[in-house]
């Protein structure tokens, strides 16, 4: 592909929702991408990022508007006819069929390439193909005979890496994938970007990581709230603070993260003596205070998603002991730990906390059914209401209670899955990467209500792989490394430095 050629035109989108408006775009507003660029498309959650992605890929129609690929009028009806055209994208939440191997998933409706000359497929010959996809982007860790549902969060994200480069896309869309793997996948990733845009592919990528977009894009064209805001080129005057204000129509710089008061805290909440594993943890003593947020910081692999799991009953443990409010308990299933008054925000929201198909007043009620029902009869009205009052409480941004939680964006959905546990006046939170996927504005929404919970009494562990959110919002950090914790610091002592030193 020849480089600095236009590969995508993108003019007056709009897509029309009942009653919202995803894309609103004036009909002089162009985005334009050329072959051999990464492109940069930033914006608060419900800014309509992801809807453009949709409407390229075939998923949705547009309401109005034009679209060009390579100087020629495109419109797909598909994701077929997306991919035929020469797009592939690695989607944000992807859309997997967890019961086949990752074989199948890389060559997902690709079947014909292996047929043999009986008409069947050839599994032998799919499997080595996937071998050498995933040696060619250096997972070679991950076996292609084995389920995708074996496969850990991460492992997953790269599957979808390796399936969408393995077409050898002439336009590759980027939806918010380095929030979802580990610093050094991030790195690997950054140079397949950098290698598909040196083969003069274009890259449209979406983050809500602004230094990560000021490092790794060309340009960057800004959404809000449905509409083209401005273009920038990226250079030494466009600093990621201007394309913050742009983005949010505020100044968040100086107020992210909680306050620095600690006054609330109190008496131990939880606390865990030698709590083991089998191959993921061991050896574990921690304590959570209420009125105490308590980060754990750690690389992919470390234990931590798997302790958070276990204390909430997911995951059984094989030793040690858990203490809550002074007391040994028994934490066999999330319906024990819920009774304790335990709840577990997963770092997989969409696979693991929320129901997609499902309303808010569905999903808010969830873990809430003790005060929205009797006799195992469920009061709708009451139901109805509460969702109501956390909609508007934590600001959730959809056209209405009964719109289904998978039309909302990634920020919402979160707020959703947070609030769920909160209605239910849950006493202690296990919160695994809560902004995940979430824009700045979002991210300080979802700070501030961990802080006022934290202020509430409540015990909060805070399971994070962003340094600067764990040190932003925590009163003390434990660094897990292999399975054991390494290191424990307090507020006053912590930097991003000292952590990493224990971490790695």
């Amino acid at each position: 592909m020849e480089k600095n050629k236009s590969a995508v035109v993108l003019r007056g989108l709009k897509k029309y929702f009942p009653g919202t408006k995803a894309l609103d775009w004036d009909e002089d507003d162009i985005i334009e991408v050329k072959a051999g660029e990464i492109h940069g498309l930033v914006g608060e959650n419900g800014a309509g990022k992801s809807t453009l992605f949709q409407i390229l890929m075939g998923i949705y129609d547009m309401t109005g508007g034009q679209m060009e690929l390579f100087g020629k009028p495109y419109k797909p009806k598909s994701v077929y006819d997306a991919e035929k055209a020469g797009l592939s994208i690695i989607m944000q939440q992807p859309n997997f069929a967890y019961n086949l191997t990752v074989a199948e998933n890389i060559f997902l409706g690709q079947d014909k390439k292996f047929l043999n000359k009986a008409g069947m497929i050839d599994w032998k010959r799919q499997f080595e193909a996937a071998k050498e996809v995933l040696h060619k982007f250096k997972f070679d860790h991950i076996s292609p005979t084995a389920l995708l549902s074996e496969l850990g969060f991460e492992e997953t994200k790269q599957v979808e890496i390796a399936r969408a480069l393995s077409s050898e896309p002439k336009v590759l869309l980027v939806d918010e994938t380095s929030a979802a793997i580990s610093k050094s996948s991030v790195d690997t990733l950054y140079q397949l970007l950098k290698e598909q845009r040196d083969k003069g592919c274009a890259v449209i990528y979406i983050s809500h990581f602004i230094d990560e977009v000021h490092e790794l894009c060309d340009r960057v064209s800004i959404l809000r709230d449905g509409r083209l805001i401005t273009k920038l080129e990226i250079n030494a005057s466009v600093s990621p603070d201007f394309i913050i204000q742009n983005m949010v129509g505020r100044d968040v710089s100086d107020a992210v993260y909680r306050s620095e008061a600690s006054h609330s805290i109190g008496e131990v909440m939880l606390k865990t003596k030698g709590l083991k594993k089998d191959g993921e943890f061991e050896g574990i003593d921690l304590c959570v205070h209420s009125g105490e947020i308590v980060g754990i910081a750690g690389i992919g692999g470390c234990g931590s998603d798997s302790f958070g799991k276990a204390l909430f009953g997911y995951d059984r443990i094989q030793g040690g002991e858990i203490y809550f409010k002074g007391k040994p308990v028994k934490i066999n299933s999330p319906l024990e730990a819920m009774k304790l008054g335990i709840g577990y925000i997963p770092k997989d929201r969409d696979k693991e906390g929320l129901f997609l198909i499902y309303d808010s007043v569905v999903n808010i009620s969830a873990a809430n059914m003790k005060n929205v029902s009797k006799n195992a009869v469920i009061n709708h009205r009451m139901e109805q209401k509460i969702a109501v009052e956390s909609i508007q409480k934590f600001l959730i941004k959809t056209p209405s209670e009964t719109t289904s939680v998978s039309d909302l964006s990634g920020g919402n959905r979160q707020k959703v899955a947070i609030s769920k546990w909160v209605v239910n006046d849950s006493e202690f939170l296990i919160v695994n990467s809560p902004t995940r996927g979430v824009d700045v504005g979002a991210k300080y929404e979802i700070y501030k209500i961990l802080e006022d919970l934290k202020n509430q009494g409540k015990g909060i562990l805070l399971i994070s792989d962003e340094l600067p959110e764990l040190i932003g919002m925590s009163d003390r950090v434990y660094c897990f490394k292999k399975g054991k914790i390494s290191g424990e610091f307090t507020r006053d002592v912590f930097t991003e430095e000292r952590l990493a030193g224990q971490m790695v």
